[in-house]
């Protein structure tokens, strides 16, 4: 993996470096090249921390709802505890086995709703970015710039050039400014 992901910051150099050789009339117009950090803006920005509690808020309810169907099943496998007492071998074992179908069905269903909501969080990010792309180029005409590069394939930079805390300012204000 660190093989890997060494050949993806050499590659990014070799293309910087490329690019910079056949842009040097782009040079003269002084156009820049800048750097975000989108982890960071997703986790840092009102906007990414609203997103996040929004969905903590609207999935609550699937903990909530697990509490309460494994107590209502510990209830049920307790009363059927105590009647075994009363019934025959045969009964006892037929009511079990319906019982274990009835939590196998119940785990199945649970399992696939906790599916459901972890991709649901895990495109929370994606969303995140999709929303924030007019951000980009607006601050690509306010710094006359040609890129915008992912920081983490970076080697090297200088912070001059990281719009990272830019970026989050503008879309804090936006996401206020419509709430």
């Amino acid at each position: 993996m660190a093989a890997c992901a060494g050949s993806v910051r050499l590659s990014v150099l070799r293309l910087i470096v490329f690019w910079t050789l056949l842009g040097a009339p782009l040079a003269a117009q002084e156009r820049s090249i800048l750097v975000v950090d989108l982890d960071r803006a997703y986790e840092i920005s009102i906007y990414g921390k609203s997103m996040r509690e929004q969905f903590r808020k609207d999935n609550q309810d699937v903990a909530a709802e697990n509490t309460l169907i494994l107590n209502a099943l510990k209830d049920e496998e307790l009363q059927l505890t105590e009647d075994r007492a009363n019934l025959s071998a045969e009964e006892f074992a037929a009511a079990a086995a319906a019982f274990d179908a009835k939590v196998q069905k119940i785990r199945s269903a649970r399992l696939e709703k906790i599916r459901q909501v972890d991709e649901q969080f895990k495109g929370l990010k994606p969303q995140f970015f999709k929303r924030i792309e007019p951000f980009f180029d607006l601050i690509m005409q306010q710094f006359n710039a040609t890129v915008i590069l992912e920081k983490s394939s970076i080697l090297r930079s200088i912070e001059g050039i990281d719009i990272t805390e830019l970026l989050v300012e503008r879309v804090d204000e936006a996401y206020l400014a419509d709430n």
